[in-house]
């Protein structure tokens, strides 16, 4: 095993073209089964970011971020969405993966993204780095025999990727109804429905009031997976589920996601039916001043409060921060003034976007308060909020 590098001896940086047959061996190794990366896939996409660490002058690890976005109430901030994480394998644990991950907090928020999310190999890693795990995606498996008898009126059309802009609105309605979700842009819609299989998009409702995006299999008794599916009523979603009874009649089942507080589990548990917790997504707050003010409470809330953050990374997060709310605006401002609350920067991405919300942090012992009143202030501006993201990277 290496004995861990200086960080002074590590550079990372932003990739450059000569870079490409080092940054590509790397990817390689570690997500392509060592086999040469195609022409094709060697391509700097438009929307998101490259980096690379530079041992030495070789390149020993590269991440890539896309550029998405994550939804708080009727706010919407940028977030960086980190993937392709990568390490060459005879440099593991040497603290090159650690400068890179440790690199790119700062970098973020000093590129103006307060917020950055990932779906990590090992949880704890991460955590290293100020990131936690947020909301509960849960992954539904209905057999055919145990599939909720539903009738709906609404009509249903089958439309193609091409048709991307009529989920739009629905898809809207869906992520503001959430915490983090990306609202995405045509190039990323592209991406979600150009995957390398044919996709259907089932749509009910006129405008569309739920949609389930279905990779068609034609074996019978198969449990087949809905790549996605999303809804803006309540009709819709049980209009949905209507139209999927009958993708299902000849399958044994069928398999999707949806939040914690997604319908199925409430009013639709069966015996024989699997609800499991499935690719939890982590974020971390690289710039909690910024994040907070760019929230958008409702106008009828106000309150203030002292928050108090430990970022052993990032120390400009730390505060303290007065906090003041109103009219649907809220500033933030360095105080010093003793805190209302405090919490590691790791739990406070969990109370900033809602799940697990503020009072069960407090209820575990997350968060230390020495108001009540800054408390209630607190969970008026961060109410509890189911989290969830429906882009995979």
């Amino acid at each position: 095993m290496y004995a861990p590098f200086p960080m002074s001896d590590i550079l990372v940086r932003p990739v450059e073209e000569k870079d490409d047959e080092g940054l590509y061996a790397v990817w390689s190794l570690t997500y392509n089964n060592g086999d040469p990366i195609p022409d094709e896939r060697r391509v700097h996409k438009p929307g998101s970011r490259t980096f690379v660490a530079e041992l030495n002058g070789k390149i020993a690890a590269a991440c890539n971020v896309l550029d998405l976005t994550a939804t708080r109430g009727n706010a919407v901030l940028a977030c960086g969405g980190v993937a392709g994480v990568a390490v060459l394998p005879e440099l593991r644990r040497s603290g090159v993966g650690s400068a890179m991950m440790t690199w790119l907090v700062s970098h973020l928020r000093d590129t103006n993204t307060p917020l950055a999310s990932l779906y990590a190999f090992r949880e704890p890693f991460y955590r290293k780095f100020g990131y936690e795990v947020a909301g509960r995606r849960q992954k539904v498996v209905c057999p055919t025999n145990r599939w909720p008898k539903l009738e709906s009126t609404l009509p249903v059309r089958r439309l193609t990727p091409k048709d991307w802009e009529l989920l739009v609105d629905c898809y809207k309605a869906f992520a503001h109804s959430k915490s983090g979700m990306n609202i995405r842009t045509e190039q990323q819609w592209q991406r979600v429905l150009g995957e390398n299989r044919q996709l259907t998009i089932y749509a009910v409702g006129e405008p569309v009031e739920a949609y389930a995006v279905v990779s068609h299999v034609t074996n019978f008794w198969t449990t087949d997976h809905i790549s996605e599916v999303a809804w803006s009523t309540r009709r819709g979603y049980e209009g949905i589920l209507a139209m999927l009874g009958g993708l299902a009649i000849n399958k044994t089942g069928l398999d999707w996601f949806e939040p914690s507080d997604g319908p199925f589990y409430t009013d639709y548990l069966d015996q024989g039916v699997e609800v499991t917790l499935d690719r939890p997504i982590m974020f971390r707050t690289t710039d909690v001043p910024a994040a907070i003010r760019g929230l958008k409470p409702e106008e009828s809330r106000s309150g203030e409060f002292v928050l108090k953050i430990r970022d052993r990374i990032v120390h400009a997060n730390d505060g303290p921060w007065h906090v003041r709310f109103a009219d649907g605006k809220v500033e933030v401002t360095p105080s010093s003034a003793t805190p209302d609350l405090e919490l590691d920067v790791r739990h406070f991405a969990q109370a900033f976007l809602g799940e697990p919300c503020l009072s069960q942090l407090v209820a575990l012992d997350r968060v230390q308060v020495s108001s009540a009143a800054a408390l209630s202030a607190a969970q008026q501006l961060l109410p509890a909020q189911s989290v969830y993201c429906m882009d995979f990277f």
